[in-house]
């Protein structure tokens, strides 16, 4: 059974900004790539480590897959 996306297209992050804030971090754009049902976090090099603390990490990909995403990803370039 396959979950529907619940983005508002126009604005992609804006589903993102609470969880951001909640975890201390800045509200970093979102690039959503519908076919392959992934949303890609756009942040600079610096923040990375904030990120993929194991802390961070995986309240990130459990809100990225609650909104139907298939793939959290961060953009390293």
């Amino acid at each position: 059974m396959s979950k529907e996306l619940s983005i508002d297209l126009t604005d992609p992050s804006a589903a993102w900004v609470e969880i951001f804030q909640s975890l201390g971090l800045p509200a970093y754009r979102i690039r959503v790539e519908m076919k392959d049902k992934m949303a890609c976090i756009q942040a600079p090099h610096e923040d990375f480590a904030r990120i993929l603390d194991p802390a961070v990490r995986p309240i990130l990909v459990k809100h990225g897959k609650s909104l139907g995403y298939r793939f959290v990803t961060l953009d390293l370039g």
